[in-house]
């Protein structure tokens, strides 16, 4: 078994989990040799597993970071100006939108204050996600490198974003500069959902659990998320007045 593969309380010989490494086709696991659930031990390389207790534990977390930023109220005016004004001279992009306007990727070296805030708080959520890692925690202050970029989505009645992920980034995430309004009778309206990264668990369901299902956050006006680039998502349409803006970001470590 590589370091990678080790887990919390499941490393050691005896536990219900057999020491054999990464099941492949083919591999047979030892059997269990005591109902007695292992003691945990000390976390290897992230702290992506949680102990539940009772020999349970969570494997494979996805995490991901929801924080209203405190200044929003100040911030958002000047960035949903500035957005409006560019989506007039611009006719943007289409990605992953259907409808709505997105803009170039160059959001955070738009010469406005705002801008520049909004990049202090994406390093400021990555340097948090970032306090997980032993291996990122150790480094010297100023060693490790970052690189973001950032481009601006409008919304209007019936646009969505289809399932998308971001390859070859690091961390993704979304700032809300306005959430707009939602029509509050209409049941996952505009909401962003993520979908279970684990591909067979669609394919061996198991009653009582439900590991295959997409968890949905409810856009708030000043709510920033970050989350694996690797991790599929989509926005389902807004149905509502106004405008749902909202900045997209991308970011890599190294």
């Amino acid at each position: 078994m590589s370091e990678a593969t080790k887990v919390p309380g499941f490393a050691a010989p005896g536990t219900w989990i057999a020491h054999a490494g990464v099941a492949h086709a083919g591999t047979t696991h030892a059997a269990a040799p005591a109902p007695a659930p292992a003691r945990p031990g000390p976390a290897v390389d992230d702290d992506l597993t949680a102990d539940l207790g009772d020999g349970v534990s969570l494997l494979f977390a996805t995490p991901m970071l929801r924080l209203l930023m405190p200044d929003a109220a100040r911030v958002n005016p000047g960035l949903r100006a500035a957005i409006l004004r560019r989506a007039q001279d611009d006719d943007g992009k289409a990605i992953s939108n259907v409808g709505g306007w997105q803009s170039r990727n160059d959001l955070l070296d738009w010469d406005i204050p705002e801008a520049a805030q909004l990049k202090t708080w994406i390093a400021a959520a990555v340097r948090q996600m970032a306090q997980h890692s032993p291996l990122l925690r150790a480094r010297a202050p100023g060693t490790t490198r970052f690189r973001a970029y950032a481009w601006a989505n409008v919304n209007r009645d019936g646009h969505y974003n289809r399932l998308h992920l971001h390859p070859g980034e690091h961390w993704s995430g979304v700032y809300y500069v306005d959430a707009g309004q939602p029509d509050p009778a209409i049941a996952n309206n505009g909401v962003i959902e993520f979908l279970d990264p684990r591909p067979t668990a669609r394919a061996m369901p198991i009653p009582g659990f439900k590991f295959d299902r997409g968890i949905s956050v409810v856009p708030a006006s000043g709510m920033l998320l970050l989350f694996p680039s690797w991790l599929d998502h989509w926005v389902s349409s807004y149905r509502g007045p106004g405008e749902r803006i909202s900045i997209a970001f991308n970011c890599t470590l190294e």
